[in-house]
């Protein structure tokens, strides 16, 4: 398992990260915290910034696994997403200080954090089957088809 220092420059690497809110209460509007980070992360997508392997938003935390593209840093990228959703939702600091991450050193390693991240919702009881989970990239992983929420690692 490597870590890197945060204060490391590091570009173009995939990295598994967990960010989670200031309390364990779920945010009202849970929904909207969902499509707000799905939107979120399909504008960095977009800008080129990062690649989205997988992801689920929990009622109290979100795993992401995401490429870097250089010259973009884990460190500026994470600051600006959470800062932007804390600002969308407009209830003040919701996000806990600072995040956890972990490079991905190679493919198994990658989907066994797809399914960890796929099969989170089912594990709280949140739904029965983790493709039923509307904020997880499970049901584009089931569906084997190209989607629009996520980015190939292959």
């Amino acid at each position: 398992m490597r870590r890197v220092p945060e204060n490391r420059i590091v570009g173009d690497l995939t990295f598994f990260v967990t960010t989670c809110l200031k309390t364990t209460t779920r945010l009202p509007g849970s929904t909207h915290l969902g499509q707000l980070v799905l939107d979120t992360l399909n504008f960095y997508r977009q800008r080129g910034e990062i690649e989205c392997y997988g992801f689920v938003v929990m009622p109290d935390h979100i795993h992401l696994i995401v490429k870097m593209i250089a010259p973009v840093t884990l460190p500026r990228w994470m600051n600006c997403f959470k800062s932007y959703v804390a600002r969308q939702l407009n209830q003040g600091p919701i996000w806990q200080r600072g995040y956890w991450s972990e490079v991905v050193p190679s493919i198994p390693f990658l989907e066994q954090k797809l399914l960890y991240i796929h099969e989170n919702p089912v594990r709280a009881g949140l739904v029965q089957d983790a493709t039923q989970y509307p904020w997880s990239s499970a049901p584009d992983y089931h569906l084997q088809a190209v989607s629009d929420r996520i980015d190939n690692y292959r």
